[in-house]
């Protein structure tokens, strides 16, 4: 029998350490537990309702004996407090109220002087009691509780101290109640108050409420008087000083601007300020005249010293004198130019003309010697104008700078001035309105909704109570629920098994629960092909692989043949046994859908996976093939027929040896399965198969299959999740272990959950996360892995 264990190969580096027995192993954490609550509520539906009917019962128990509490409220607006120093005209007096302001006022009507106030305004006879009445059950409780704490004193010897009679007034006492018992608060965002009081009497509680309100108005009114009037009396000196500051501070500012001949026109400035920007404009204008007569006197000098022919001069200058001087002196030049041309240079005309010529061209010539003549003229005249402006302009500066240096201090003083008569007017509004208010204050507060004598009773809150008793017994119920979840043995997740050091080959959600899964059996149902019907829904079960190739379930079985097998066809894993701690937890349609998985994928050769029903006392295999009355297992053992003869080939290209059945003289199942026998069996297949899976008996029922175990190469233990307990599945595996059997690993069976919860989702995150930070104990796999040489770890095909 191969001994080497290629479940082991799964296992992390870092848990290959010393093993612990199966039961002395640590519990695993339960990741995926953790976070499926609707799975543990949905387990634990009954105690959670029946404690929460429990609840409700005692929350209307309570209701129906609790006293009726009336609470009578009264509303308070609360204004901004102005005060002499802050009033109207200043910035900040109509900054709206802070939050602590309000609140500030808001324990100030809880204050004894306010509730001594009430007090005092209500009149009532020092023997009336403005508490709350308790209730009867709870009442009696603390009496209860009182008397075994006396009783408990007097047992150990220890007797309670007496209490201290307080020296306070009946008025006092009905002070400290009220205080006790009232309630203020802010409404919302608002600079309202809410004044409430409860008591079992609705008119007593409108009562209090109202003199509790008018008590805090009443305060805050003779508060405020009294403001007043101290701000009167600290104004009053600080006037008279003020007045006396004020006049000097004018006078000072008048005599400064005499002394400095300080002449202010108001919005133009100074009078020097005036006469400099006039005086600026002017020079200005004489710079700007100097600079036109010189550049025309420099243009007319040019064209005298050039040719005074130039086209250019009756352009530059607009004078008729010379205009009409150029055009004769064209005329001519050109009638000498076409005489010239016509008679010769030498003719008479032409020497005449000439002369006529150069007559015109020196009268050209004198008119503009007389034109630069005036324009000299001109342009002295222009400078000197401007320089005498220059002049002027330098001076009027130097004094306005000596002025412009006295009147910075001028306005200073002005200023002083200003702010003392400012602040002298100002402080003579507050003087006024504290004299005013003195006589008839401005409330800062006002009774805006005063309390009225409460219709329907404020407590008990029947609703509220049963909906608070409704969910502490459902609150209850719930924790009890988790904690009986955590003390549960039952396998309902991978974590559990590697917690406890075993390899976890797959979680197998439950094929019902699969999206498609009605559609898929519809469709199966009624296929054209009888022959391709599946006979009953288990049938349909056990060949998913068939019907539903794109399940999660499949596609899980995918996962567990490349870890377990790989691509190796042929290797030391050849024959594999499915068995389970006890009955009913799915492993015949595991063993059966796992076959056809083999045989449907490339590295089998068609009709080469032998499926071998072992399970000689329920036959389920053979019965969900419906070769129950078929030759099979026992009749080849019992040597009625050949192995050849027994295997039938099935759908999905798996080969089936079916149980096959006993005559009345054939001795006992176990006597018929003798290592000879066995190992004939096995001898003739390995010849011509790729790999055989054996659907055994539940593992308490291996015993008498014996020799049928140590053909095997290994063996996978299928567990129900939500069913089969932890303890069971280490039992077992020790089991297995100590007849020498190879536990491949364990397939956690019918898994809750649904197939929406994929890789990459928050739950499955927060799962591989958990896994990954409570790393899983070693078991007996892990020291059988480190015992393994190194050749077996090659030729097993296990993916690590």
């Amino acid at each position: 029998m191969n001994k080497h264990s290629t479940a082991a190969s799964f296992l992390q580096a870092e848990s290959l350490g010393p093993a612990r027995p199966w039961r002395e192993a640590p519990r695993g954490s339960d990741p995926e537990g953790q976070v499926a609550i609707l799975t543990i509520v949905r387990r634990n539906w009954r105690s959670i309702l029946t404690l929460s009917g429990i609840g409700l019962i005692a929350a209307i128990v309570y209701v129906a004996t609790a006293p009726s509490i009336y609470t009578a409220k009264a509303r308070v607006y609360i204004e901004s407090r102005s005060s002499p120093v802050t009033a109207r005209d200043t910035p900040g007096a109509a900054t709206p109220l802070e939050i602590p302001e309000v609140e500030s006022q808001v324990e100030y009507i809880r204050s004894e002087k306010i509730a001594l106030a009430a007090v005092r305004r209500l009149g009532l006879p020092p023997s009336q009691d403005l508490a709350v009445p308790p209730h009867p059950l709870v009442a009696k409780l603390r009496e209860g509780l009182g008397a075994v704490k006396l009783f408990v004193g007097h047992l150990i010897g220890l007797h309670p101290a007496a209490k201290p009679v307080s020296p306070a007034s009946p008025e006092e006492r009905q002070a400290g109640t009220v205080r006790e018992n009232l309630e203020a608060s802010r409404i919302g965002a608002a600079y309202v108050i809410e004044v409430g009081y409860s008591l079992d009497n609705p008119a007593d509680a409108a009562a209090v409420a109202n003199a509790v309100a008018d008590a805090y108005v009443a305060t805050q009114l003779e508060n405020r008087s009294q403001i007043w009037k101290v701000a009167g009396e600290w104004i009053l000196p600080r006037l008279k000083e003020l007045q006396q500051r004020a006049s000097q501070a004018s006078r000072e500012a008048q005599t400064y601007k005499a002394e400095h001949a300080i002449i202010d026109l108001g919005k133009r400035g100074l009078v020097g300020e005036q006469q400099l920007e006039e005086l600026n404009t002017a020079v200005a204008s004489a710079r700007s005249k100097t600079v036109d007569a010189r550049a025309t006197r420099d243009q007319i000098h040019m064209l005298l010293a050039s040719d005074i022919a130039d086209p250019g001069i009756t352009e530059a200058f607009k004078d008729t004198v010379i205009i009409q001087l150029r055009k004769q002196y064209v005329d001519l030049v050109q009638r000498a130019d076409d005489l010239k041309r016509r008679l010769g240079p030498d003719h008479d005309a032409v020497t005449a003309i000439q002369k006529d010529v150069l007559a015109a061209k020196q009268s050209l010539r004198a008119e503009l010697e007389r034109l630069a003549a005036s324009l000299d003229r001109d342009y002295e005249v222009a400078k000197a104008r401007e320089d005498s402006m220059s002049a002027s302009f330098d001076a009027l500066i130097s004094k306005t700078l000596v002025t412009s240096e006295a009147r910075v201090k001028a306005k200073e003083l002005d200023r002083a001035a200003e702010t003392y008569d400012q602040i002298y007017t100002n402080m003579l509004s507050r003087y006024i309105d504290a004299v005013n208010q003195q006589s008839y204050p401005q409330p800062s507060a006002h009774v805006i909704t005063p309390a009225s004598v409460p219709e329907r009773p404020s407590a008990p809150r029947g609703g509220l109570i049963v909906m608070l008793g409704l969910l502490v017994g459902a609150g209850l119920g719930v924790s009890g629920a988790f904690a009986r979840h955590w003390f549960d043995r039952t396998i309902r997740s991978p974590g559990q098994l590697t917690g406890q050091g075993l390899p976890c080959l797959a979680a197998l959600p439950e094929l019902r629960r699969e999206p498609g899964y009605r559609a898929a059996l519809a469709l199966a149902q009624a296929h054209a092909s009888e022959a391709l019907r599946p006979a009953s829904v288990e049938a349909f079960k056990a060949s998913a692989v068939r019907f539903m190739p794109q399940s999660v379930f499949v596609e899980r079985l995918h996962s567990l043949k490349s870890h377990l097998l790989g691509n190796d066809r042929r290797g030391p894993v050849f024959a594999i046994g499915v068995t389970s701690v006890e009955a009913g937890t799915g492993k015949t349609a595991f063993a059966s859908n796992f076959a056809q998985l083999l045989a449907r994928s490339r590295s089998a050769a068609a009709s080469r996976i032998l499926l071998i029903d072992a399970d000689v006392r329920q036959a389920t295999l053979s019965r969900l093939n419906q070769a129950a009355d078929q030759r099979g297992l026992l009749d080849v053992l019992a040597g009625r027929c050949g192995t050849e003869e027994a295997v039938r080939l099935q759908l999905g290209d798996v080969r089936l040896l079916a149980c096959g059945s006993l005559l009345p003289g054939d001795p006992h199942f176990s006597d018929l399965m003798t290592p000879e026998a066995i190992a004939g069996l096995v001898r003739d297949e390995r010849t011509h198969l790729d790999r055989i899976i054996v659907d055994l008996p539940p593992a308490d029922e291996l015993p008498t299959l014996r020799p049928l175990l140590d053909m095997l190469d290994g063996v996978i233990l299928v567990a129900e999740a939500g069913k089969t307990d932890i303890d069971d599945v280490v039992a077992a595996v020790h089991d297995l272990e100590s007849a020498g059997c190879t536990v491949l690993g364990v397939v956690l069976n019918k898994t809750n959950a649904t197939p929406a919860v994929r890789r990459g989702t928050i739950v499955n995150s927060l799962v591989r996360r958990t896994a990954a930070l409570k790393p899983a104990a070693p078991s007996r796999l892990a020291r059988s892995w480190r015992r393994r040489p190194a050749a077996d770890v090659t030729d097993s095909g296990a993916s690590a």
